[in-house]
């Protein structure tokens, strides 16, 4: 039984969490939670403290979730604040654009910043700084490679944009989860922790199978603890334990939920 009950609470967290599993992966596990509440009002016991923890562990993720789409939301009001906010009209009635939008003079307190719901090829145009990096003739390999120089060089406006480059130009590669992981390091490490939540929330989202997905849930963790959230910090610590119980990571938070 409590192996069984262990089972349920990881395909809970799985199916709700990463977002990857089938409706008939899905379907089995509300049976199962079904079967568990019937196994809980016959016996009123182990099995009925499981079900409040499963149904304790869905609840929150789903704050967590809510949380996590009201800041896209703020983002992207910010964003269009932003733009609106830069967009004089000239004496023929046309807006134009005084000064770059994300120019290299801009800071977290000022810049605009950008919907993760959007997709890759659109987030790259206003990532990083005065202008995208394009492709051209060079490969995913080529473009990861200058955004860790540029990464490793703390000039992080210009790793966004090489990695925006690659993710732009080369969204199905292998190195593309590592990309915007690292996308979201630039704003870890310039304490810009709302954004790197978001974009930390990208490589959990669109990456199930990569294997910078246990960094990315100890991270965004890690930026909920310095923005003051605790409750998020600690819902993502257990979602990363329960998803990936032996990584580094998990051994790192395990600590700080006891």
């Amino acid at each position: 039984m409590k192996q069984r009950n262990a089972i349920i609470v990881g395909a809970i967290a799985v199916c709700t969490v990463a977002g990857c599993a089938s409706k008939t992966d899905l379907y089995m596990v509300q049976d199962d939670v079904r079967q568990l509440k019937q196994q809980t009002n016959q016996s009123g016991g182990e099995s009925a403290e499981v079900y409040a923890e499963v149904q304790k562990l869905r609840d929150e993720i789903a704050s967590l979730q809510g949380t996590i789409e009201e800041m896209r939301y703020n983002a992207a009001a910010r964003e269009n604040a932003a733009r609106q906010a830069i967009l004089p009209s000239d004496a023929s009635g046309i807006e134009t654009l005084p000064f770059p939008i994300d120019g290299p003079s801009s800071s977290p307190e000022t810049a605009p910043t950008v919907d993760p719901s959007v997709t890759m090829a659109d987030s790259a145009t206003v990532r990083g700084g005065d202008a995208p990096v394009t492709a051209g003739s060079r490969d995913d390999r080529a473009l990861f490679d200058a955004g860790m120089n540029a990464f490793n060089g703390y000039d992080y406006a210009e790793a966004r944009k090489e990695f925006s480059a690659l993710l732009s130009a080369y969204p199905q590669s292998a190195l593309a989860d590592d990309a915007q992981y690292y996308t979201a390091e630039t704003y870890y490490n310039e304490k810009w922790y709302e954004k790197a939540i978001l974009e930390y929330q990208l490589v959990i989202e669109k990456y199930p199978e990569g294997d910078k997905r246990p960094a990315a849930y100890f991270k965004q963790g890690l930026s909920f603890e310095n923005i003051g959230d605790a409750t998020n910090a600690g819902v993502r610590y257990k979602e990363l334990i329960q998803l990936y119980p032996d990584s580094n990571e998990a051994g790192i938070v395990g600590p700080k939920l006891q």
